[in-house]
């Protein structure tokens, strides 16, 4: 499973746990004040059912309610207690008296189920088509010892309707809420992420040959600073490794160039005085091939090394790449021939680059050397030169055996190497390449390769116009 971007990470988990505690808090809520709510039902029944009681009296079997006519605020307890009520006998379970708004909720009662409420009194709630009403029972004793049971409801049609407004309030408000806060997490993600942004912005030019440059600290003192302190501090020890791998190669090529000239000097020595036989005379001569070899790579040893110290200074003259070009494809064009491989050249005229012309043409001998090394008899490589929007654009390109796909990302290495298989008679040195890549970056432009095995390769080298 492809782990998730730490920016969305973040806002899930934070939208995640504010959706907890929002509808945690949300629930609490509605659940005390549902309770609350209809604690304040029933305490408003009873109050009506206690009230009622001190009025009502039973004359001849009949109820009556009987208070002072003059007395508005009776006669209006007594209307609004009595818009739901009916008494019942509790001997035969005859309905006796029963308010209009009770008949037109069509709540009726058997006598077996009035004879229930009589033990113990109690409040239960009756849904109608009116909505839901609570009733409360009750025993009212008459003068004579007769018993009846009272029943008094309150209308919670209004009040269920508050409770599902509010219901629907805290369901879209949550929603909303969550999507609000998703935005604003990502947003606060953000935040909080760019330091770390800004660090991997900075990060990204340093490669071998930049690895003097170090990673700004905010000073906040916090724990990106710690990494950006730990960051510089693995910069100042792998710069420290490579000057001496540098300085390694360096030293020990200039201490071979000695020993391999005295050797060779020597062979040259042995094949002057004249061989015994045929066998012997092949193999010094071989012998001789292998020392220039070696001290061809030891040249270029020193040389990268030399770069990469920045003890080689380059000019900065205006060079005409296009002359350049045709120049070094006719110096190079013989050795194609012997090899079988047909080389071509299309170069736009009037291309002017600011740099060296030397190295810029070691440059284009390194690129044809490689393309030419590569490409099998029969084969083909084509150098072009063309300008676009300030840029300068100088490719080779060849129909040899191209480049693995693993190997694109290493080939400015030096050293390396992407096709063991290849006889020791195509291999190079391994170094051209990267001396290749220094030239191009002293000049302020990039090279890039683009191959396939089996399909041949182009180099591209992008300079700035003069």
């Amino acid at each position: 499973m492809t782990p998730l971007p730490l920016r969305t990470s973040l806002t899930l988990a934070y939208t995640g746990l504010l959706a907890v505690i929002v509808t945690a808090v949300a629930f609490g809520y509605h659940r005390l004040l549902v309770r609350q709510v209809d604690l304040d039902a029933t305490a408003g029944v009873e109050e009506l059912v206690r009230g009622l009681h001190g009025y009502l009296q039973f004359r001849n079997g009949q109820p009556a309610f009987v208070f002072d006519q003059r007395d508005a605020d009776a006669a209006a307890f007594i209307g609004e207690a009595t818009h739901y009520y009916q008494v019942y006998d509790l001997a035969t379970g005859k309905l006796l008296a029963q308010s209009a708004s009770f008949a037109l909720a069509g709540v009726d009662y058997t006598p077996v189920e009035v004879f229930s409420f009589r033990e113990p009194p109690a409040i239960h709630d009756v849904q109608t088509d009116r909505g839901r009403l609570r009733i409360s029972s009750s025993v009212v004793t008459g003068a004579d010892g007769h018993e009846f049971l009272l029943q008094v409801g309150l209308a919670l049609d209004r009040t269920d309707r508050s409770i599902a407004s509010l219901e629907r309030l805290l369901l879209w408000g949550i929603v909303a809420g969550l999507l609000l806060s998703a935005l604003v997490g990502r947003w606060m993600a953000g935040r909080a992420l760019a330091p770390l942004s800004r660090l991997a912005e900075a990060t990204r030019p340093i490669d071998i040959d930049t690895l003097s440059r170090r990673l700004p600290v905010r000073g906040a003192g916090d724990e990106l600073d710690e990494v950006t302190h730990a960051f510089n501090l693995a910069l100042d020890r792998v710069e420290r490794a490579v000057g001496d791998m540098r300085q390694f190669s360096a030293a020990l090529a200039h201490e071979l160039r000695t020993p391999l000239s005295i050797l060779r000097g020597e062979t040259e020595l042995a094949l002057r005085q004249g061989p015994a036989t045929d066998g012997e005379r092949q193999r010094l001569e071989n012998q001789l091939e292998e020392f220039d070899r070696l001290n061809a790579l030891i040249t270029q040893i020193l040389t990268l090394a030399r770069a990469e110290a920045g003890q080689i200074a380059l000019a900065r003259t205006s060079v005409d790449l296009a002359a350049v070009t045709t120049a070094t494809v006719e110096q190079i064009e013989p050795v194609a021939d012997v090899q079988g491989i047909a080389l071509s050249c299309t170069a736009s005229p009037a291309v002017v680059v600011t740099g060296d012309a030397g190295w810029l043409e070691r440059l284009l001998l390194i690129l044809l050397d490689n393309a030419i090394k590569f490409t099998p008899r029969g084969g083909q490589v084509h150098v072009e030169l063309s300008a676009d929007q300030g840029i300068a654009h100088l490719s080779v390109t060849d129909t040899g055996i191209g480049i693995p796909e693993d190997a694109l990302a290493r080939v400015f290495e030096p050293f390396f190497r992407g096709d063991p298989a290849r006889s020791r008679a195509t291999e190079g040195s391994g170094v051209g390449l990267a001396l290749a890549r220094w030239v191009a970056i002293q000049h302020h432009g990039t090279i890039e390769v683009a191959s396939r095995s089996g399909h041949g390769s182009r180099f591209t080298l992008s300079l700035p116009t003069a």
